[in-house]
């Protein structure tokens, strides 16, 4: 069941967490403007310039491709997904599924190619994943 036409008029969304394949990129888009890269469940980010993503385009764009929190067995086989999590300025939560592997590589494309941070050994895993995203070697 894909989601569409939800009116964010009275509640706008105060964050957007997309993370594809599940577990692994996640990014974190805020209305503040701060967006964060991180993998997984690491302790460490790599900041992402402001201006980068705007949170009610990105909200705009996820529409047609979100989807409703289904057991595995009712998922479609074989096939990657990540999860997306919605706060609304009421602080009401909307956790969906995403299949859309190349929306979601785009994202993390454009995040990896706008981080601000310098990378020490701890934070090596984004140098790894971004280049893998461009089909280079770190």
């Amino acid at each position: 069941m894909m989601l569409s036409g939800c009116n964010t008029d009275a509640n706008p969304v105060t964050y957007i967490i997309l993370d594809f394949p599940h577990g692994a990129l996640r990014l974190l888009v805020q209305r503040d403007g701060d967006i964060r890269l991180f993998y997984g469940a690491l302790p460490t980010y790599r900041t992402v310039k402001n201006g980068t993503f705007d949170i009610d385009e990105l909200f705009q764009e996820l529409q047609t491709r979100l989807h409703e929190v289904v057991p595995a067995e009712d998922r479609p086989i074989g096939q990657p997904y990540g999860m997306v999590t919605v706060e609304f300025s009421d602080g009401s939560r909307r956790d969906y599924l995403i299949y859309d592997q190349v929306f979601s590589e785009g994202l993390f494309k454009a995040a990896c190619a706008n981080s601000v941070d310098t990378e020490d050994f701890a934070d090596r895993i984004f140098t790894v994943e971004c280049a893998n995203l461009g089909g280079t070697t770190p």
